[in-house]
């Protein structure tokens, strides 16, 4: 920062009593570079965010994308020690990170803003964002609920299905799959979250697995929990056979990519399908969807839907001299807290571009935020009934919290695609899945 503009805050400071200098405290009292890196979404709006930090607070920082498999990417570039301050990251990808020694706590970053970042998130986010030591492992970018079940108003009134009769768990969404097939002739009536990416069908399972109550490994010692004879991962795999046998579902789920899932529930054709809660406002876009006015969700009603998805901004915890890990914690908290006017900036403004919700309470409860994400609803309540739903999403502890989390989702895309395509049985599935966490915990000298 420029002497000059240092001599007018302080100016400014002595004129208003009781005034805190934030635009001073966030920005560099150096002329060290920060190195921000992220995956590609959006990037013309992350730029902007980054120009005017620099331009308002004289920053120097230095923003890019990193393209192609993100996760493996950032990891190996981390590991070679590259010129990385701050990067995007999911938070089961941080927990590997930290657990290898490549990120930064924000306890350990800022330890006098720590508590305060803590209370200002939901509960069950700042669970989801916390490590087993409670610590948190990075800040706030997007919160969203992946699994929330979209249902299809036009097809539900057109059958004389009425919102009482809707489903409340996933029992129910079975019973009336198979009610809509049998008794109305829609063919493939539900589109399950079965895509081919390694956060497609592995992920309905999990999730799934999560709202009936189970869990894939103890949240503690990672020891497999998963029954091969009953309970909720039995009870999924039961309704799939039989869901996919009985034609409940479209067989080319299994070949497309996410944009070609999001592609075919705007066509109409199906009653049900799990999506992200952020794709509800583009799916009553008449512009993106033709059901576009006729797209609500399931409430919570005593079982979730889904489980949170999420992205953070992490600390890298490569060698920095002292000048430039101050100058990247106050970025750090410029970008994923709060601005130099005390703003939620950033995750106002994607709130604004995507409908990205945020983990912070301040940002989802604010009555500008809840304006402009009902004008895009099919009906003003279902604003707070994505609140309800968002605030109730379970998050996979004994999986996702631990440091092979990365390697298990896609050896558990595997076996349940093999189960459903090769028609396995149930047990040796389910037995599978729990040998293979026993020894990826062998592996890493877990327990």
């Amino acid at each position: 920062m420029s002497r000059l503009k240092q001599i007018l805050l302080l100016s400014l400071a002595c004129l208003i009593p009781g005034s805190v200098l934030l635009a001073e405290d966030l920005a560099p009292s150096s002329d060290e570079t920060v190195f921000m890196r992220g995956w590609a979404y959006k990037p013309e709006i992350v730029q902007e965010n980054v120009d005017r930090y620099n331009q308002e607070l004289d920053g120097n920082v230095d923003y890019a994308t990193i393209t192609g498999n993100y996760p493996s990417i950032i990891e190996n570039r981390l590991i070679a020690g590259d010129e990385i301050d701050l990067f995007y990251a999911n938070p089961f990808m941080v927990y590997r990170l930290n657990g290898g020694g490549y990120s930064m706590t924000v306890d350990e970053a800022m330890p006098e803003k720590v508590d305060e970042i803590k209370s200002a998130l939901y509960p069950n986010i700042l669970e989801a964002f916390s490590n087993s030591d409670g610590e948190l492992l990075g800040l706030s970018y997007f919160v969203s609920v992946r699994g929330t079940m979209h249902v299809n108003m036009k097809m539900m009134r057109e059958l004389g299905i009425p919102e009482e009769d809707w489903p409340k768990n996933w029992d129910e969404l079975y019973d009336l799959m198979h009610v809509i097939k049998n008794e109305h002739g829609i063919e493939s009536p539900f589109l399950p979250h079965w895509f081919n990416e390694y956060y497609g069908i592995g992920w309905h399972f999990t999730f799934e697995v999560l709202n009936r109550g189970g869990a894939f490994a103890d949240a503690e010692t990672h020891v497999p929990t998963l029954s091969t004879t009953d309970g909720p991962a039995y009870e999924t795999l039961k309704d799939w056979k039989e869901a996919w046998n009985g034609g409940l579902v479209p067989e080319s789920v299994l070949t497309m990519r996410e944009s070609d899932y999001v592609e075919a529930w705007t066509s109409g054709k199906y009653a049900l399908s799990p999506q992200q809660i952020y794709d509800l406002a583009p799916f009553n876009d008449p512009e993106r969807s033709t059901i576009a006015g006729e797209v609500t969700l399931l409430p919570y009603k005593g079982q979730s839907w889904g489980f949170v998805d999420a992205g953070l901004y992490v600390l890298s915890n490569r060698d920095r001299s002292p000048e430039a890990q101050r100058d990247t914690g106050r970025f750090f908290e410029w970008y994923g807290y709060k601005d130099h006017n005390g703003d939620f900036f950033v995750a106002d403004k994607w709130v604004d571009e995507s409908i990205l919700f945020s983990g912070y309470k301040a940002v989802m409860e604010n009555p500008r935020t809840a304006e402009y994400i009902t004008a895009q609803l099919a009906r003003p309540e279902d604003y707070q009934t994505m609140l309800d739903v968002y605030s109730q999403a379970p998050y996979p502890n004994g999986i996702w919290k631990v440091i092979w989390s990365s390697e298990f989702d896609p050896v558990l895309k595997d076996l349940v695609t093999d189960f459903l395509v090769n028609d396995r049985e149930i047990e040796p599935t389910i037995q599978a899945i729990n040998d293979h966490i026993t020894a990826l915990n062998e592996e890493y000298g877990i327990n």
